[in-house]
């Protein structure tokens, strides 16, 4: 037996989409959990922890081969800068693997209560099979494109700092062409961040390999680029407000065990200060982890949420749902399906009175005020409604069925 689903067949609102968010994560808590402690949480504080102490042992190693001075200071020196490199840029490095795979298990849960249904850690990998590898190599693809875009930015910065030398500019000169072209990379990552958006809910959900998926994602954001990159900066604000105020002790650590107060070692109270560190840095450690491991998930699930709603919108993905729940036909409604013209849902701005999405009309339905029908309360109902329909004609798909039961034909 199923669940009620955690959204409306209707296009979702703000409230929706983050309700939906809230009732995925409670009603499968366990699960996505343990999805995140293993992708995100494990490697976030592998990455935390040995990056911190690694450093600190680092900089010690730098400062005693600077003092001794010698023939191998230099190889030290050149093997300590390595290390911090590998530990600054390595560690997280996974980290972020984690955490941009962690949307493909999320997004499939999402999509399994959306039809009603629960789903459980092997389930999930079941369901993202043929899928697991597309997820991964978008994730690369990513990366490859920052550093293309990061070495497109360092060759700019290269030319106009050449050009501005060459006229002999001032010093502000050289800060506002810095800024400008910072500001403008910056845009233009947010702006390929949120075209791509639903790039994996998509491969997740559609089965979609990796190009068809971005593309996919490039269709569902056209007409809606600003209502996806507000929600989504609206959620990140909020969750990262909330990942802060819990790494606070973990910023503290990192402070102590760094040296910040005592760089050179020379005030003798290093070896008090080291255990407080220590212990901030755990402590700050965990909670910080298991914030983030929370936030994560209801990100994906927000994120999922909003690719769902924009095929709603554009490709009547809810009537797929509806008739999916009555009938069971079709058997995969995320399957893909091509784009349906539909005019404003009614109530939302640029909706006209008595306009119907097509095909949303079951047979002896009309919206009040279409020509021949009559007012609401004189024989004709609205949609949705008990009694819109003629009689002997079928009815619309009813959420439920049977009095609590999810999907009406009783499916897991």
């Amino acid at each position: 037996m199923g669940s009620r689903p955690v959204i409306p067949l209707r296009p979702l609102g703000l409230g929706d989409v983050l309700g939906g968010a809230f009732t995925v994560f409670r009603r499968n808590a366990r699960v996505l959990l343990l999805w995140s402690v293993l992708l995100s949480g494990v490697l976030g504080l592998l990455a935390t922890l040995v990056s911190t102490f690694g450093q600190r042992a680092v900089q010690s190693r730098m400062f005693a081969a600077v003092e001794g001075g010698g023939s191998g200071a230099d190889s030290i020196m050149a093997g300590s800068v390595t290390l911090w490199i590998v530990l600054s840029v390595g560690l997280p490095f996974l980290a972020y693997l984690g955490r941009g795979f962690l949307v493909a298990p999320v997004a499939a849960d999402t999509g399994q209560r959306i039809l009603g249904r629960r789903a459980t850690f092997r389930g999930l990998w079941a369901l993202l099979a043929g899928r697991r590898w597309s997820v991964v190599a978008w994730i690369l693809v990513q990366l490859a494109a920052g550093v293309v875009i990061g070495v497109l930015f360092l060759v700019v910065l290269i030319g106009f700092t050449g050009a501005l030398a060459a006229g002999n500019s001032g010093i502000g000169g050289f800060v506002l062409a810095i800024l400008g072209m910072g500001l403008g990379f910056g845009v233009l990552l947010v702006w390929l961040g949120t075209k791509f958006a639903f790039t994996v809910p998509t491969i997740a959900l559609e089965g979609r390999p990796v190009f068809q998926a971005a593309a996919q994602s490039w269709r569902l954001t056209r007409g809606a680029f600003w209502r996806t990159f507000g929600i989504v900066l609206l959620v990140q604000a909020m969750f990262g407000f909330a990942v802060s105020i819990a790494s606070f002790p973990l910023t503290i650590g990192a402070v102590l065990v760094g040296g910040t107060f005592d760089p050179l070692g020379q005030t003798g109270a290093s070896s008090g200060v080291g255990a407080g560190g220590v212990v901030a840095i755990v402590v700050g450690s965990l909670l910080a982890i298991a914030v983030q491991c929370i936030t994560d998930v209801l990100s994906a699930s927000v994120l999922t949420l909003l690719a769902v709603d924009r095929r709603i919108r554009t490709e009547a993905l809810d009537q797929r749902i509806a008739a999916h729940l009555e009938t069971g036909q079709p058997s995969d409604p995320f399957a893909p399906a091509p784009q349906v013209a539909r005019p404003p849902w009614p109530g939302q701005p640029g909706a006209g009175q008595g306009q119907a999405w097509p095909g949303q009309a079951w047979p002896g339905q009309a919206w009040p005020g279409q020509p021949g029908q009559a007012a609401p309360g004189q024989g004709q109902a609205w949609p949705g409604q008990p009694g819109q329909a003629a009689p002997g004609q079928p009815q619309p798909p009813e959420w439920g069925g049977a009095p609590g039961r999810y999907p009406p034909d009783g499916r897991p």
